[in-house]
């Protein structure tokens, strides 16, 4: 018998850290707010498109996983889902790249193609969500999920740190635009396949199945499965709200740029702190996260997501801008940490993909708010849609001291070692 941490389950381990590692290097290449928005607002897009980038990535990544999960509860392995769509996703990551090169001199259509990537990766990646929340439940145990997370993070932020170092200097260059943010998506490409090729090497142990059910049985369980279970329900209210939360996450760079006349090199220094902030919260967070305190954890990150549109309402210069980002990408790196454990400790075993398909079906719903935020900005301005954010993150952290029940649930699961 191999000794515990040895053998195939510590290489299935290091597999996850190494797909976290690598995905969040390339996060630094495509993030929302400081590249993606910044590059779709230097091609003429409206305020009301950009809001499109949250709503696709987030939207498009939750809203396909109840039905995955009606397709593959019954299913003991679901790695092969996970290869087909890792595939989709570097493919069009390859045309979108392709065709920054081909239309350079046809903005319209490279907003198009930009936008239509994100979705096809968004959506691909809402497929694979399913399978990979399985998995790694089935390869980490409970008591480990907050070393394995933050492993991820932090080793990753420092790769995505050189990321934004690289991405600085290509965007200090005399590379023409588009071309420089072309070569920028290239390298994200790259360090994302490498990430999906590590967690296709895991070996996923067969699972308990759940009995076979078309979606429309699935979906109709969900009204009786969130009246009993009120740890779940209130954990997705305040999912829910901390989402609606970030609803100006992708105007902050542009209103530094526009409004506080923030360089466009500073892009380039905004990612490198945001990932300092990531890591430095991951380190933080860590402990508590291993030791059954995820509901504090989540509470933190909550709070942290509140502070950043406080901020941009009242910071006048573009250099304290810094800390708008510090303290959204502390918040966020918070909340992902405490949201999966929490999902994972609410969820019985076998409905485990009923569970992750519900709720990141329901918590797609936000993701369509920074489209109205786009039309808020162009109406009425920034400063509006920095309050509203702020507003839903208040609200969302007073629900997020109504969770004494599911605290005592993240215990028994660190306890069960589930």
């Amino acid at each position: 018998m191999r000794a515990k941490g040895l053998g195939q389950p510590n290489r299935d381990f290091r597999l996850g850290v190494y797909n976290g590692i690598f995905i969040n290097g390339a996060e630094a290449f495509f993030h929302s707010s400081l590249v993606l928005a910044p590059f779709l607002a230097s091609l003429g897009a409206p305020a009301a498109v950009i809001g499109l980038i949250p709503a696709l990535r987030v939207g498009g990544w939750s809203l396909p996983q109840l039905f995955v999960a009606s397709r593959l509860a019954h299913e003991p392995f679901k790695l092969p889902w996970y290869k087909r769509m890792s595939l989709v996703r570097i493919c069009a990551y390859a045309l979108l790249v392709l065709a920054i090169f081909v239309f350079r001199d046809l903005p319209s259509v490279i907003i198009v193609v930009t936008l239509s990537m994100i979705a096809v990766v968004s959506i691909a990646g809402g497929v694979s969500g399913v399978p990979f929340a399985d998995i790694t439940a089935k390869v980490v145990p409970h008591y480990r999920l907050g070393t394995f997370w933050v492993l991820r993070n932090v080793i990753g932020g420092v790769l995505a740190l050189i990321s934004g170092v690289v991405l600085r200097r290509i965007l200090a260059s005399d590379i023409p635009f588009p071309v420089n943010f072309a070569l920028l998506f290239g390298l994200g490409a790259m360090l994302a396949g490498l990430a999906y090729v590590a967690f296709c090497a895991i070996h996923e142990p067969a699972g308990k199945p759940a009995q076979k059910a078309p979606f429309r049985s699935m979906a109709g369980r969900i009204p009786d499965l969130l009246r009993q279970n009120s740890s779940f329900r209130r954990y997705l209210r305040v999912r829910f709200l901390g989402l609606l939360a970030l609803l100006a996450e992708p105007f902050y760079a542009i209103y530094a740029i526009r409004v506080l006349a923030a360089p466009a090199t500073s892009l380039g220094m905004f990612v490198i702190v945001a990932t300092f902030a990531t890591i430095s919260a991951n380190l933080l967070f860590r402990r508590a996260a291993n030791s059954g305190r995820n509901v504090s954890v989540l509470q933190w990150g909550v709070s942290l997501l509140c502070a950043a549109p406080l901020l941009a309402f009242l910071i006048p210069q573009w250099q304290g801008f810094v800390l708008v980002f510090v303290c959204s990408a502390a918040g966020q790196a918070g909340i992902n940490i405490a949201a999966w454990n929490l999902l994972y400790a609410v969820s019985p075993e076998a409905e485990r993909p009923l569970y992750v398909g519900t709720a990141n079906s329901i918590l797609s719903l936000p993701s369509l708010a920074p489209i109205a935020a786009g039309i808020v900005v162009d109406a009425l301005g920034f400063r509006l849609t920095f309050g509203l954010a702020a507003l839903m993150g208040l609200i969302a952290l007073g629900f997020a001291f109504r969770f004494h029940e599911l605290r005592m649930l993240d215990r028994q699961a660190l306890q069960g070692g589930v």
